[in-house]
C-alpha cells in the first residue's frame, strides 16, 4: 500500500513549469484538398467556431493527410509509449528511486524509452526545464490512454488532465493486462482528432505571436502536449518521438 499511496499521490499540483520555447513554423501552401479533407477541416472548424475560437482562413493550406495516406502506430508502439511517460512524468515529480525502480521492474519500461528519455531518466539531477518538459509528458500519457480506449473522450483543453486516475489506470492492470485489454482506436477518429488539435495549436500560436492569450480559455501547454503527441499517432512526416513537430 505505501508504493500505491505515494504513486497515485502525484499529479496534484504538476505542471507548474512552462515547457521551453517552440519554434513557430509554416504549413505547407497550395495543397489541393481532397473531399476527405475537406470535409474534416469543416467539421473541426465548426467546433472552433462555436468556441469562438479563430479559424485559419487559407483554404489551401493547414491539413492533416488523408487516411490513405496515414499508418497509425500500432497498438504496442501506443503502449510502449505510454508506459515510458508514465515512468518520466514520475521522475519528473521526483518520486523516491525505490518506487521508480519497482515500476521498471513491474513494466520492464527501460527497453521503451527513447535515446532522450534514456538520458532523463538516467540523470540525477536533472535542470528546472528538463522536469518542467518532462513533466507536461503527462498530457500526451492522456492522450494515448484515449487512444488506447481507456478514456472515453478528451476533454476541451482548457485544463490539464488529472494524473492520479491515468496513473491508476496503467498500475492497476500491470503492462500484461494494459496491453491486452487495450483497444486501439480507427484511424478516422484519430485523425479527427489531429485535424482538431491542429486548429486548435494554430489558434494558441496565433494568439502568441501577437502577444495575446490563447483563445477561449484554451490552456496553450496542453493543447501543444496534444498536438505532439496525435501528431506521433498518425506518423507525421514518419518522424520518431524525440523529433515530432507541431508545424502551424
Amino acid at each position: 500500500m505505501g508504493f500505491l499511496t505515494v504513486l497515485f499521490g502525484y499529479g496534484q499540483s504538476k505542471q507548474n513549469g512552462k515547457l521551453s520555447q517552440r519554434p513557430i513554423t509554416k504549413p505547407v501552401e497550395n495543397i489541393i484538398a481532397t473531399t476527405a479533407q475537406l470535409e474534416r477541416r469543416a467539421r473541426s472548424e465548426k467546433f472552433c467556431r462555436s468556441k469562438n475560437i479563430p479559424v485559419y482562413k487559407n483554404p489551401k493550406s493547414l491539413f492533416v493527410e488523408t487516411d490513405d495516406k496515414v499508418t497509425i502506430r500500432t497498438k504496442d508502439e501506443v503502449v510502449d509509449r505510454a508506459l515510458a511517460l508514465l515512468y518520466i512524468g514520475l521522475k519528473s515529480e521526483d518520486a523516491p528511486q525505490i518506487y521508480l525502480d519497482k515500476l521498471e521492474k513491474d513494466f520492464d519500461i527501460s527497453t521503451k524509452f527513447t535515446p532522450q528519455e534514456k538520458t532523463y531518466a538516467t540523470t540525477k539531477k536533472p535542470t528546472p526545464q528538463q522536469q518542467a518538459d518532462a513533466n507536461w509528458r503527462y498530457e500526451g500519457l492522456h492522450v494515448l490512454l484515449w487512444a488506447l480506449g481507456y478514456i472515453d473522450k478528451l476533454s476541451y483543453p482548457d485544463q490539464m488532465c488529472n494524473v492520479a486516475k491515468d496513473v491508476k489506470i496503467i498500475y492497476d492492470l500491470k503492462e500484461q493486462k494494459f496491453r491486452q485489454h487495450a483497444k486501439l482506436r480507427s484511424k478516422k477518429e484519430i485523425l479527427d482528432q489531429a485535424d482538431l488539435i491542429l486548429r486548435l495549436n494554430w489558434a494558441c500560436v496565433n494568439a502568441r505571436t501577437k502577444n495575446e492569450p490563447a483563445p477561449a480559455k484554451l490552456n496553450s501547454e496542453v493543447v501543444y502536449e496534444s498536438h505532439y503527441t496525435l501528431n506521433w499517432l498518425i506518423n507525421y512526416l514518419k518522424q520518431d518521438w524525440d523529433s515530432v513537430t507541431t508545424d502551424t
